[in-house]
């Protein structure tokens, strides 16, 4: 029987596609989507409480990871954010609050019996796991141009995947960069990749959105349920591993669910210590 893998996401594209995508890379394994919730890596986390609050995004974060193994549990649990760019200077911290906030739930659920308690922690520990996709599920995609085709793109990327590490994206496209100011408008669908300086340079997504329409700042035509998932689906991630020193995040990300399978890691280099601490994990499996 096939291990059970199962996944909770915050993004629309990881909803979609992810699942496909890592079975090409773990046929071995059953993945199943278990829930998306709400990002908690739009704000800087350094501006959030040390303990998550109850009921904030990210306590409800930290309970839906640990709900996954209450009853009937998955092999493994993994569940994943974007980094942003606001926090793509501190992912350890980032880990940090989660690993807190999971503690915190775990300390004041309103468990049955302590056995039931101390059977949940033991399972969080054993079974469940923290990644980060840098500074978001986009950037990766600019590593295999047939991505970016499937995605929507209308015109070639000026990126080059093999000159940069793309956990640090940045784009030197003149016309992307060049275009005026223009700011979102009101409506959530309405919002323009003609972002400022100096983050738009750093946004694949936005630059993204820029390759499938260049002459539209409020396009549409790029749909993370549609387009993203396509480009995640058939994503070539040998092609993003590539270089063994980089994209430590996501690498990190193929090492736990190597690890927790039991078979090689498919893509050998170093993680990130952000996202695997393995050896001295104190709450999940690599936090």
């Amino acid at each position: 029987m096939s291990a059970h893998v199962g996944l909770i996401v915050t993004g629309k594209c990881e909803q979609k596609g992810l699942c496909d995508s890592l079975t090409r890379v773990f046929p071995e394994a059953r993945f199943e989507l278990l829930d998306r919730v709400e990002s908690f890596t739009s704000a800087d986390v350094r501006e959030l409480p040390e303990a998550a609050v109850p009921g904030t995004t990210l306590d409800k974060f930290a309970a839906s990871l640990v709900a996954a193994v209450e009853e009937e549990p998955p092999d493994l649990v993994v569940a994943l954010d974007d980094l942003e760019l606001v926090n793509a200077p501190h992912p350890e911290q980032v880990a940090g609050r989660v690993r807190d906030a999971v503690h915190a739930h775990l300390a004041r659920h309103a468990w049955t019996s302590e056995a039931t308690r101390e059977k949940v922690t033991r399972r969080v520990r054993e079974r469940c796991s923290f990644h980060l996709l840098a500074p978001m599920v986009e950037a990766y995609f600019f590593a295999e141009p047939g991505a970016l085709v499937r995605a929507g793109a209308s015109r070639p990327s000026r990126v080059d995947a093999a000159a940069i590490d793309l956990e640090a994206f940045a784009t030197d496209d003149s016309e992307y960069l060049g275009h005026p100011l223009v700011p979102h408008k009101q409506s959530p669908k309405q919002k323009s990749w003609a972002i400022p300086l100096p983050e738009r340079s750093r946004h694949p997504k936005h630059y993204l959105r820029f390759l499938c329409d260049p002459a539209n700042p409020y396009t549409d035509r790029y749909v993370e349920t549609k387009g993203g998932a396509e480009a995640l689906r058939g994503l070539d991630w040998s092609r993003v591993f590539a270089h063994s020193e980089r994209v430590r995040l996501a690498r990190s990300l193929f090492e736990d669910i190597a690890h927790g399978l039991g078979v090689p890691h498919p893509f050998p280099g170093q993680g990130h210590p952000a996202t695997s601490d393995f050896k001295s994990a104190r709450v999940l499996r690599n936090l």
